[in-house]
Protein backbone atom coordinates (compact mmCIF):
# COMPACT_ATOMS: atom_id res chain seq x y z
CA UNK A 1 0.00 0.00 0.00
CA UNK A 2 1.72 3.02 -1.30
CA UNK A 3 0.14 6.14 0.23
CA UNK A 4 3.53 8.80 -0.23
CA UNK A 5 5.48 7.56 -3.43
CA UNK A 6 8.51 8.40 -0.80
CA UNK A 7 7.52 5.85 1.70
CA UNK A 8 6.86 2.36 0.76
CA UNK A 9 8.31 -0.19 3.75
CA UNK A 10 6.08 -3.17 2.57
CA UNK A 11 7.72 -3.21 -0.84
CA UNK A 12 10.87 -5.87 -0.91
CA UNK A 13 11.39 -6.11 2.82
CA UNK A 14 11.03 -9.79 2.67
CA UNK A 15 12.65 -11.83 -0.39
CA UNK A 16 9.29 -14.53 -0.80
CA UNK A 17 6.64 -12.56 -0.85
CA UNK A 18 4.82 -9.08 0.40
CA UNK A 19 4.97 -8.29 4.17
CA UNK A 20 1.91 -7.11 5.63
CA UNK A 21 2.69 -3.57 7.46
CA UNK A 22 0.89 -2.67 10.45
CA UNK A 23 1.47 0.38 12.22
CA UNK A 24 0.72 0.55 15.92
CA UNK A 25 0.20 4.41 17.09
CA UNK A 26 -2.35 6.69 19.00
CA UNK A 27 -2.13 10.64 19.68
CA UNK A 28 -0.94 10.53 23.26
CA UNK A 29 2.18 8.94 24.93
CA UNK A 30 1.55 6.91 27.87
CA UNK A 31 -1.34 4.73 26.31
CA UNK A 32 0.40 1.46 25.91
CA UNK A 33 1.50 1.63 22.26
CA UNK A 34 4.78 -0.28 22.96
CA UNK A 35 2.92 -2.98 25.05
CA UNK A 36 0.41 -3.66 22.39
CA UNK A 37 3.39 -3.79 19.88
CA UNK A 38 5.55 -6.32 21.98
CA UNK A 39 2.82 -8.46 22.81
CA UNK A 40 1.08 -8.72 19.79
CA UNK A 41 4.37 -9.38 17.88
CA UNK A 42 5.36 -12.23 19.92
CA UNK A 43 1.68 -13.41 19.98
CA UNK A 44 2.17 -13.92 15.64
CA UNK A 45 5.23 -15.18 16.14
CA UNK A 46 3.45 -17.81 18.26
CA UNK A 47 0.87 -18.49 15.39
CA UNK A 48 3.79 -18.66 12.67
CA UNK A 49 4.22 -15.61 11.76
CA UNK A 50 7.82 -14.05 10.72
CA UNK A 51 7.75 -11.11 12.81
CA UNK A 52 10.10 -7.81 12.71
CA UNK A 53 9.45 -5.17 15.14
CA UNK A 54 10.47 -1.42 14.42
CA UNK A 55 10.41 0.99 17.06
CA UNK A 56 9.71 3.69 15.26
CA UNK A 57 9.29 6.14 18.55
CA UNK A 58 12.90 7.66 17.08
CA UNK A 59 13.24 10.08 19.90
CA UNK A 60 12.11 8.35 22.56
CA UNK A 61 12.49 4.28 21.63
CA UNK A 62 11.80 1.42 24.58
CA UNK A 63 11.11 -2.11 22.72
CA UNK A 64 14.42 -2.90 23.53
CA UNK A 65 14.14 -1.53 27.08
CA UNK A 66 11.28 -3.69 27.80
CA UNK A 67 12.32 -6.75 26.37
CA UNK A 68 15.20 -6.04 28.64
CA UNK A 69 17.25 -6.41 25.16
CA UNK A 70 20.66 -5.62 24.68
CA UNK A 71 21.73 -3.97 21.77
CA UNK A 72 24.55 -2.82 19.81
CA UNK A 73 23.30 -0.60 17.42
CA UNK A 74 19.96 1.06 16.09
CA UNK A 75 18.45 3.30 13.58
CA UNK A 76 20.76 6.19 14.70
CA UNK A 77 23.58 3.58 13.47
CA UNK A 78 22.30 3.03 10.73
CA UNK A 79 21.46 6.62 9.84
CA UNK A 80 25.01 7.54 10.61
CA UNK A 81 26.10 5.30 8.53
CA UNK A 82 28.12 3.14 11.38
CA UNK A 83 25.86 -0.34 10.32
CA UNK A 84 24.03 -2.00 7.85
CA UNK A 85 19.98 -2.37 8.95
CA UNK A 86 20.81 -5.93 9.21
CA UNK A 87 23.65 -5.38 11.70
CA UNK A 88 21.03 -2.96 14.11
CA UNK A 89 18.61 -6.16 14.17
CA UNK A 90 18.50 -7.99 17.57
CA UNK A 91 16.46 -11.61 18.12
CA UNK A 92 13.62 -11.01 20.60
CA UNK A 93 11.61 -13.19 22.89
CA UNK A 94 9.22 -15.93 21.28
CA UNK A 95 11.50 -16.46 17.46
CA UNK A 96 10.37 -11.93 16.46
CA UNK A 97 13.14 -9.64 15.38
CA UNK A 98 13.64 -5.98 16.64
CA UNK A 99 15.06 -3.03 15.00
CA UNK A 100 15.66 -0.89 18.36
CA UNK A 101 15.69 3.06 18.27
CA UNK A 102 17.63 5.23 19.64
CA UNK A 103 16.46 6.89 22.75
CA UNK A 104 17.20 10.58 24.32
CA UNK A 105 18.47 11.50 21.06
CA UNK A 106 16.66 14.87 19.95
CA UNK A 107 18.51 14.90 16.08
CA UNK A 108 15.95 11.44 15.66
CA UNK A 109 12.73 13.08 16.40
CA UNK A 110 13.43 15.72 13.82
CA UNK A 111 14.60 13.73 10.67
CA UNK A 112 13.92 15.28 7.28
CA UNK A 113 12.03 13.48 4.43
CA UNK A 114 14.99 12.27 2.64
CA UNK A 115 16.41 11.15 6.42
CA UNK A 116 12.86 8.98 6.55
CA UNK A 117 13.21 8.02 2.86
CA UNK A 118 16.60 6.58 3.81
CA UNK A 119 15.35 4.26 6.85
CA UNK A 120 13.03 3.23 4.15
CA UNK A 121 15.27 2.39 1.95
CA UNK A 122 16.65 0.30 4.42
CA UNK A 123 14.00 -1.94 4.64
CA UNK A 124 13.12 -2.02 0.92
CA UNK A 125 17.03 -3.45 0.19
CA UNK A 126 16.90 -6.15 3.89
CA UNK A 127 17.25 -9.47 3.17
CA UNK A 128 15.21 -10.95 6.00
CA UNK A 129 12.55 -14.02 6.19
CA UNK A 130 9.36 -12.23 7.23
CA UNK A 131 5.78 -11.90 6.59
CA UNK A 132 4.74 -8.66 9.09
CA UNK A 133 6.45 -5.81 9.87
CA UNK A 134 4.89 -4.67 13.30
CA UNK A 135 5.52 -0.85 12.99
CA UNK A 136 5.43 1.20 17.28
CA UNK A 137 5.41 4.32 16.22
CA UNK A 138 5.57 7.76 18.72
CA UNK A 139 2.61 9.30 19.75
CA UNK A 140 0.60 12.24 18.21
CA UNK A 141 0.72 13.58 14.33
CA UNK A 142 3.97 15.08 13.83
CA UNK A 143 5.56 14.00 10.43
CA UNK A 144 8.15 11.67 12.18
CA UNK A 145 4.79 9.44 13.28
CA UNK A 146 2.44 10.24 10.25
CA UNK A 147 5.58 9.16 7.39
CA UNK A 148 5.15 4.98 9.44
CA UNK A 149 1.38 5.24 9.38
CA UNK A 150 1.01 6.49 5.80
CA UNK A 151 3.62 3.89 4.56
CA UNK A 152 1.40 1.26 6.63
CA UNK A 153 -1.06 -1.23 5.37
CA UNK A 154 -2.99 -1.15 8.48
CA UNK A 155 -3.03 1.09 11.40
CA UNK A 156 -4.13 0.14 15.16
CA UNK A 157 -4.86 3.11 17.27
CA UNK A 158 -4.40 2.36 20.88
CA UNK A 159 -6.75 4.79 23.26
CA UNK A 160 -7.35 4.45 26.91
CA UNK A 161 -10.77 4.74 28.77
CA UNK A 162 -9.40 8.63 29.15
CA UNK A 163 -11.07 11.99 28.04
CA UNK A 164 -8.12 12.94 26.73
CA UNK A 165 -6.63 10.07 25.07
CA UNK A 166 -10.09 9.46 23.67
CA UNK A 167 -9.39 12.98 21.86
CA UNK A 168 -5.83 13.02 20.91
CA UNK A 169 -6.25 9.09 19.62
CA UNK A 170 -8.75 10.23 17.01
CA UNK A 171 -6.04 12.44 15.46
CA UNK A 172 -3.99 9.54 13.75
CA UNK A 173 -7.43 8.60 12.56
CA UNK A 174 -8.32 11.89 10.88
CA UNK A 175 -4.76 12.14 9.18
CA UNK A 176 -4.83 8.63 8.27
CA UNK A 177 -3.64 8.15 4.53
CA UNK A 178 -7.48 7.63 3.40
CA UNK A 179 -8.72 10.76 4.84
CA UNK A 180 -6.17 12.15 3.63
CA UNK A 181 -6.40 14.44 -0.31
CA UNK A 182 -4.36 12.98 -2.81
CA UNK A 183 -0.69 15.35 -3.53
Amino acid sequence: AEANSNVDVSRGTVAAGPVRTVAVTSGKGGVGKTNVSVNLAVALAARGRKVLLMDADLGLANVDVLLGLKTRYNLYHVLAGECTLREAIVDGPGGIHVVPASSGVQRMAQLSQPEHAGIVHAFSELDLDIDTLLVDTGAGIAENVMVFCRAAQEIVVVVLDAPASSTHDSAPVSYSPLALPAP
